[in-house]
């Protein structure tokens, strides 16, 4: 079973270290040309929902096996895009992508029912520039490793696979647990409920 998983993830790694090089943190504060051309992509997206499937996860991602998978594209700033994740009639996930730092960062915002934040909240971390223009990987930051230790070298990823497809999902190196989810772009649905804490 790991086996499979980690062969499945080798086009990730592979490309991860490809796009990814050891970089001088002060060396530029503005987002590369790559990442501006994924900014604006997933721009594009924005006021619209997309029905997901859960195209591959290894047991520790049981409870996404729900039957309805969406997420909609809420609200784009110059500086933020808010994603919410709804699996089924739970409203608790939020993606926020936003630009920090002279890079692109993903936290992930969880919510109560009542609005407030859950005990694990805005986990997530920078993108290693360049990055490609259709996909972006987030490696886990100093927040992630103090209230997750088990998953410090976590990253995720969101990446644009092709005009009708965006694929969203996280990998533990160490722990052999991976999940990716998959969008049809092609096909926009009507917005789910507002997620908790955002009504």
């Amino acid at each position: 079973m790991k086996k499979c998983i980690l062969i499945s993830f080798l086009p990730i790694m592979a490309l991860f270290f490809a796009a990814c090089s050891p970089a001088d943190p002060t060396a530029s504060r503005e987002l590369s040309p790559e990442q501006k051309v994924f900014w604006d992509s997933v721009s594009e997206l924005c006021g619209n929902a997309y029905e997901g499937i859960l195209a591959d996860a290894t047991p520790f991602y049981d409870s996404f096996r729900v039957d309805r998978i969406r997420i909609h594209v809420r609200s784009c700033s110059d500086d933020l895009i808010h994603i919410s994740l709804h699996l089924d009639d739970d409203h608790s996930r939020n993606l926020l992508l936003s630009k920090a730092d002279g890079t692109l960062r993903l936290k992930h915002d969880h919510r109560n029912r009542d609005g407030t934040e859950e005990a694990i909240t805005q986990y997530g971390g920078d993108a290693p520039q360049p990055g490609l223009e259709h996909r972006q990987i987030f490696m886990a930051d100093a927040h992630t490793a103090a209230i997750l230790p088990h998953r410090h070298d976590n990253f995720w990823y969101i990446h644009i696979m092709d005009e009708n497809t965006l694929s969203y999902g996280n990998y533990w190196p160490e722990a052999g647990n991976s999940i990716r989810m998959e969008f049809d772009l092609a096909n926009p649905i009507d917005p789910p409920p507002a997620p908790w804490g955002y009504e």
